[in-house]
C-alpha cells in the first residue's frame, strides 16, 4: 500500500468516525444554503443506477445526522451508512443496547421520512489498517476472524440489520481485499468463511436484500504498488457464488498524480467481470489538491464515473461526501474532506451541477 493511500485511509477513519455522534446533543449545525431540488425530466435518457451519498454529517450531533439524511434525499435515492459492529451487544451472552436500539429507530424513521433506500455496510476493520478489527472489547484485542465469539457477533449483527432495517443493499465487509494485503491468506480465508455464514443468515430473514463485500478498486488493479503488481481479481472470485453485486470503492487520486493520467477506459476492467452487476459504493475526487483549488479535475472525474456507470448499467453510484467537512491534517495531495458535491457552507460546486443533471434523468 502506498504512503498516500495510508494517509487517506487515516483521514477516512476520522471522517467516518463522526458517524458515532452523541445522541441527544442538540448543538445547532452551521448555517448552509438551500440546495435546489432536482426535477425529473421524462424526456431525458434513463439511468440504470440509483444515486446516493454517505450519511456522513457535517456536525456530529443528532440534528446534524438528520440534516445528512435531508441532504441525501436531495442528492439521490440511496444513503450509505457504514460503521463497525457494536461487538459487545452481539457477543455470546450480550444483549442489544439501548443506544443501538435508539440508533436503529432513528435511522429507520429518517429513511422513511426522507424516502431513502438504505445501503448498510458493516465495516469490521480499521480504515487505516484493514488488518485490525475496529472497536472490539479490550479482552478480544488482537483477535481476528478465526475467533468464535467475534464470528458469532458479526453474524448476529448482520442478521439484526437485515431483520430490523430490511435494507436494499448490505455490505458484509468493506474493502475486504485489503484484509488479504494486511493479514495474509489465512486471515482472508477466515473472513471468507465468515462471510458465507453471514450471507446465509441475512438471506434467511431478508431474501430481497442484495448482499456483497466491497473491494478497493485501485488495490485490486495492483496500481498502488511500485512497480504495479498483477490484478487481484482472484480475491473477488473466492466469494462466488454468494455475491450479488461487484461493488468497489475508488479514489484514483491515490494512484495518479492528476486526472489527465487516469486512463479513459479506467473502469472497463469491471465489464462482464464474473457476470455480476458492477457498482460504485464509494467514490470521489477532491476539489483541493496540494492546497490549491481544482474543481475542474473533480468535475472531469465525475463525468468519467457517470459514463462508466452508464456503460456498466450499474445498479448504484455513491459519491462519498455530499458536503465538504472540516478535518485535521493533510492527506498528501487531495483532501478527502474536500470531496463534497457542496462546499462546507452548503454551496454547490461545479461538480454538483453535473450531479443534478443525473438526478434529472429518470430511473429505469
Amino acid at each position: 500500500m502506498t504512503p498516500l493511500l495510508t494517509r487517506w485511509l487515516v483521514l477516512l477513519a476520522v471522517l467516518t468516525g463522526a458517524l458515532s455522534f452523541a445522541c441527544g446533543d442538540d448543538a445547532p449545525p452551521p448555517a448552509t444554503e438551500a440546495v435546489p431540488t432536482a426535477t425529473v425530466d421524462p424526456a431525458a435518457r434513463p439511468r440504470s443506477f440509483q444515486l446516493g451519498v454517505s450519511a456522513q454529517p457535517v456536525e456530529a450531533t443528532e440534528q446534524g445526522y438528520e440534516d445528512a439524511f435531508s441532504l441525501a434525499s436531495q442528492m439521490g435515492e440511496l444513503i450509505l451508512i457504514q460503521r463497525a459492529p457494536p461487538w459487545e451487544d452481539f457477543l455470546p451472552g450480550g444483549s442489544v443496547s439501548a443506544r443501538t436500539e435508539r440508533l436503529t429507530r432513528i435511522e429507520r424513521e429518517l429513511a422513511e421520512k426522507y424516502n431513502l433506500q438504505l445501503m448498510l455496510a458493516i465495516d469490521p476493520t480499521l480504515p487505516s489498517n484493514r488488518g485490525v478489527l475496529a472497536g472490539v472489547p479490550p479482552v478480544l484485542a488482537g483477535q481476528g476472524f478465526a475467533n468464535d465469539d467475534l464470528r458469532s457477533a458479526f453474524i448476529s449483527y448482520a442478521k439484526y440489520l437485515a431483520l430490523n432495517y430490511k435494507p436494499a443493499y448490505l455490505a458484509l465487509g468493506v474493502e475486504v481485499d485489503l484484509i488479504y494485503l494486511n493479514r495474509g491468506d489465512a486471515s482472508f480465508r477466515n473472513f471468507v468463511s465468515l462471510y458465507f455464514e453471514a450471507y446465509a443468515a441475512v438471506k434467511e430473514v431478508s431474501p430481497e436484500t442484495r448482499v456483497f463485500p466491497t473491494f478497493q478498486y485501485e488495490n485490486i488493479l495492483g496500481i498502488l504498488d511500485d512497480p504495479p503488481s498483477q490484478p487481484a481479481w482472484s480475491l473477488v472470485a473466492r466469494f462466488q457464488p454468494k455475491i450479488d453485486v461487484l461493488a468497489v470503492s475508488s479514489f484514483p487520486r491515490a494512484a495518479f498524480g492528476s486526472i489527465t493520467e487516469v486512463p479513459g477506459d479506467y473502469y472497463d476492467a469491471l465489464t462482464g467481470r464474473f457476470d455480476l452487476p458492477a457498482a460504485f459504493v464509494s467514490v470521489g475526487w477532491a476539489s483541493v489538491v496540494d492546497g490549491s483549488p481544482d474543481e475542474s479535475s473533480q468535475l472531469a472525474y465525475l463525468f468519467r464515473t457517470v459514463a462508466a456507470a452508464d456503460k456498466l448499467e450499474s445498479p448504484f453510484l455513491i459519491w462519498f461526501l455530499a458536503q465538504d467537512a472540516e478535518a485535521p491534517g493533510d492527506d498528501g495531495g487531495g483532501s478527502l474532506s474536500t470531496m463534497g458535491l457542496l462546499d462546507s457552507l452548503g454551496r454547490g460546486k461545479n461538480v454538483f451541477q453535473v450531479w443534478s443533471t443525473q438526478l434529472n434523468r429518470p430511473l429505469r
